[in-house]
């Protein structure tokens, strides 16, 4: 695909254009980009995304794409496209962060109160986004490995799990070059700090960790033994009896997914397709739990934010399995060279109200000084940044989804 257009128009977001110059959207939408119609989608993931990404995403031609734009913005008069937000230094300074749900609204409020602390100046020329981690009509993860420039990218960005910016594209392109850099010294408190937490080559920054339990359904479990480990979940003695989360596009709980491949290899990971019923989200588990239903899961894998919710039902136990609850870390990015001019905004999200946030959430947190309010005998399972950065997450967990969905489905050993 030719890029033979101007870049100034390219590198502009989809706010950017739509906002400057709304005559546009009829061409967009006749070139199958209707989406970003959606005003909400514009400010959020428009905030963010390139005119030159989205189009790299969608296979289409930028310079032809471009030439219709340029007519009709000189149809309609207007030459001068608007320019991004000024600030004093001629820079916009970014921060896109996708949170957890639980975490959006309390993180956002204080987020805006901390600005609010700020020179007006300061703050004025700040632009940031914050989104809920869900799903959406434009993937923001799609768009991630078609980045060819840091100038791409935000100057800091907040995601949960083991998302695009752990693929082995954006690894190679921009965090072994150093682009990015680790700005926690915290190793993490009582509890997480024998984890390792810490990126050793100082590149990520793990902000608090998604932990992932067990939930047993006793009535459904019947006299089967109450697993207590996640090697228990292999055993044929639970066949069509567990659930596990199920994301939109058909693959499954990367997490947990991971987690048995490192352990017990792709044998392990059709086992365990085997012994699945459900792919569903979280909140259908914890409905699910303890109604007496037949069809009802023996055993739910979820998040421990989800699973407190089940503490008191009758019928139901939350199993913290012995070899430790899996960790799906929640980190940050910051670019290297814009570390020095925003080590304050870096000091508020790593700091200790940020992690209060977390915690409270139960999404436990890596700031020393922050209570998790954990069980003292807690053990935790991290596959580890050593693992992450040395294996092609995508490759690998296509073919592990592939092994799983064959199990899954009934398909021979």
């Amino acid at each position: 695909m030719t890029t033979a257009a101007r870049p100034g128009l390219l590198d502009a977001t989809l706010s950017h254009i739509l906002t400057g110059h709304p005559e546009t959207l009829p061409v967009f939408a006749d070139a199958g980009l209707g989406m970003v119609a959606d005003e909400r989608l514009r400010a959020s993931f428009g905030t963010v995304v390139t005119l030159r990404t989205l189009l790299k995403a969608r296979d289409l031609n930028a310079a032809l794409f471009c030439r219709r734009l340029d007519e009709t913005i000189a149809e309609t008069a207007r030459t001068a496209r608007r320019q991004a937000v000024p600030t004093t230094t001629g820079t916009p300074l970014n921060l896109f962060a996708l949170l957890p749900c639980p975490l959006k609204v309390p993180v956002e409020e204080a987020f805006e109160a901390y600005l609010e602390t700020l020179p007006r100046e300061e703050r004025a020329s700040f632009t940031y986004c914050l989104e809920g981690n869900a799903n959406h009509d434009m993937d923001y993860y799609a768009l991630v490995e078609h980045f060819e420039s840091i100038d791409d990218m935000p100057d800091i960005i907040v995601t949960p799990g083991f998302n695009s910016f752990f693929h082995r594209p954006f690894v190679e392109r921009f965090i072994k070059p150093g682009l990015f850099t680790s700005v926690s010294t915290f190793a993490g408190d009582r509890h997480l700090a024998r984890l390792g937490v810490l990126d050793p080559q100082g590149q990520y920054t793990m902000l608090a960790t998604n932990l992932l339990v067990m939930v047993v359904d006793h009535d459904r479990l019947g006299d089967r033994p109450v697993p207590a480990a996640w090697r228990d979940l292999l055993d044929a003695v639970y066949h069509k009896s567990i659930a596990i989360r199920g994301n939109h596009d058909g693959s499954f709980c990367e997490t947990l997914l991971l987690t048995i491949h490192k352990e017990f290899g792709l044998d392990g990971v059709f086992r365990l397709g085997e012994n699945v019923r459900y792919g569903w989200h979280p909140s259908r588990m914890v409905k699910a739990a303890g109604t007496g239903n037949p069809d009802a899961p023996a055993i739910s894998t979820m998040p421990y934010f989800f699973a407190r919710h089940l503490k008191e039902k009758k019928g139901v136990s939350i199993i913290w399995p012995q070899d430790g609850a899996l960790v799906s870390p929640v980190t940050m990015l910051v670019k290297s060279e814009k570390r020095e001019a925003l080590q304050p905004l870096i000091d508020f999200l790593a700091g200790p109200q940020v992690a209060a946030i977390c915690a409270e959430a139960s999404f436990p947190a890596v700031h020393p000084d922050v209570d998790n309010r954990l069980p003292d005998d807690a053990a935790f399972k991290w596959v580890g940044w050593e693992y992450v950065k040395n294996h092609d997450i995508k490759a690998m967990l296509a073919e592990i989804n592939a092994t799983f969905l064959h199990g899954f489905t009934g398909g021979g050993a």
